[in-house]
């Protein structure tokens, strides 16, 4: 795409988004519950056809990653377009060895940094916002010059988000590299769910 046009995009979205009064996320959330044990993925189909799930992940350390996705591209993780940080460990990972000290002996005391047993993340809520997130993001971290940087910056800043909130209950450990079981809460500030 070239470089102005690209920018004359981003120009409009923004004065879209300026004009438009969003309102900060005050629903009441749309919770669930569940428990996945090593090796099982959790799935939940949420009200509006998108789909919460526990992915497994059964190469290096093992754990769950969080997703969202709508069902007509299960590829596509909403979530990860927009929980920062984009490169490394975020809330969306759950790894045993988050809840371990540095040596491996005990629980966590801040020697390793790395999420705890509440996570938080966002998503958005359809393909088109997907689409542009993931686009935007792309600019952002494989930029083609700090000008488009910084406009896919805030092209992607004004992206509709919602937000979730995933709280581990229980976790039981079989040591620093896998989670035999895990109980958790989730909570999804969803607008369009009231």
């Amino acid at each position: 795409m070239n470089r102005y046009i690209f920018v004359f995009i981003v120009l409009i979205l923004i004065s879209n988004s300026l004009l438009s009064d969003e309102p900060e996320q005050t629903c009441d959330p749309f919770g669930l519950s569940g428990a996945v044990n090593r090796h099982e993925d959790f799935q939940y189909e949420l009200p509006g056809g998108l789909v919460f799930t526990l992915e497994f992940i059964d190469y290096g350390p093992e754990g769950w990653a969080i997703r969202i996705f709508d069902p007509a591209f299960p590829g596509d993780n909403y979530c990860a377009v927009v929980t920062p940080p984009y490169r490394g460990i975020n809330a969306l990972q759950l790894y045993a060895w988050h809840f371990f000290n540095e040596d491996g002996t005990g629980p966590n005391d801040g020697s390793v940094n790395a999420p705890g047993e509440e996570r938080r993340f966002y998503f958005v809520t359809d393909q088109a916002s997907y689409d542009a997130a993931f686009e935007s993001l792309s600019a952002m971290l494989w930029p083609e010059s700090s000008e488009a940087q910084e406009a896919a910056a805030v092209l992607h800043d004004g992206i509709h988000r919602a937000r979730g909130i995933l709280t581990i209950t229980e976790l039981v450990t079989g040591d620093s590299v896998h989670i035999d079981r895990m109980e958790f809460n989730v909570e999804l500030f969803i607008p369009e769910l009231e």
